[in-house]
């Protein structure tokens, strides 16, 4: 007696199934082989075209060179790459013409103001990142606005807090390409307070006090320096640096709680000073 049963019907076609992908991916694998490596952009498998160097090929913007990962947070191969392409640095000028008679335009700071607040959710708030950026390290960030940097419909200004080194932390970027049409806004009640147009003067003539607070601000010239500044907000007198001596900071702005008392400390103990009295 036979104690091994016949193959059923679906194990035969299981077995013949799997011969056939088997089969399939063996032809396709040999396929492959025999087209050789893939050139990019459609360029012919000819002997001329082979003998293209490796920088002819990385010359097209579709191409993108295999890099370390050392080289990574270096390389420039995100949206921020076309920056670099005609950089023109900002000069920073040192002879001034003492007699010279600057004029900020008031239609000029008009339109800087309007363009900060499309910017910032309130006065005061980080800036949003009108660019696409470069999700590698920041120092693609500093590669631009350490210095500053002029280029083609665009201006990278200093930033006045270099100090702080994770830029994303504060500073929104935009949304990724597949997103950037999905409406994302939260509705809201809170309305900030307006940005001041300029700062009091304790008499015509006298210098005006800071309009605003100094924190992350201390670079003045990231917005009041002429080419490194906003429109209209240039000041009169670039070649006067320390901005302070004659400019009185706010108090109440650079100070987010007033202290009045220490709550958590025991009340001073006051000596009398009068006679002793009698035991």
């Amino acid at each position: 007696m036979n104690d091994h049963a016949p193959p059923s019907r679906t194990t035969r076609l299981t077995s013949l199934s799997l011969f056939a992908v088997i089969v399939v991916a063996l032809i396709g694998y040999l396929v492959g082989l025999s087209d050789g490596v893939p050139i990019p952009n459609g360029i012919e498998a000819g002997s001329a075209s082979r003998q293209q160097s490796d920088d002819a090929v990385n010359k097209d913007d579709h191409t993108i060179a295999a890099i370390s990962y050392a080289e990574i947070p270096g390389s420039l191969t995100g949206p921020t790459a076309a920056f670099a392409k005609n950089p023109v640095r900002i000069p920073t000028k040192s002879d001034y013409d003492l007699f010279e008679k600057i004029e900020p335009s008031p239609a000029d700071k008009a339109e800087s103001s309007r363009i900060r607040s499309t910017r910032r959710a309130y006065n005061g708030a980080p800036p949003i990142i009108p660019h696409a950026i470069q999700g590698t390290s920041d120092s693609a960030c500093y590669a631009c606005h350490s210095n500053g940097i002029k280029m083609t419909g665009m201006k990278a200004s200093v930033m006045s807090h270099p100090f702080l080194a994770n830029c994303t932390q504060c500073h929104a970027p935009p949304p990724p390409t597949p997103f950037e049409n999905v409406p994302a806004s939260v509705e809201n009640d809170f309305a900030g307070l307006a940005a001041p147009q300029a700062g009091k003067r304790a008499f015509p003539g006298a210098p005006p006090t800071i309009p605003h607070s100094q924190w992350m601000r201390e670079n003045c010239d990231a917005c009041h320096g002429g080419a490194n500044g906003w429109k209209g907000m240039e000041t009169t007198h670039p070649w006067r640096t320390n901005c302070t001596q004659c400019h009185a900071p706010s108090a109440t702005l650079d100070q987010a709680v007033v202290a009045t008392s220490a709550p958590m400390l025991p009340p001073p103990a006051i000596a009398s000073t009068g006679p002793a009295s009698p035991e």
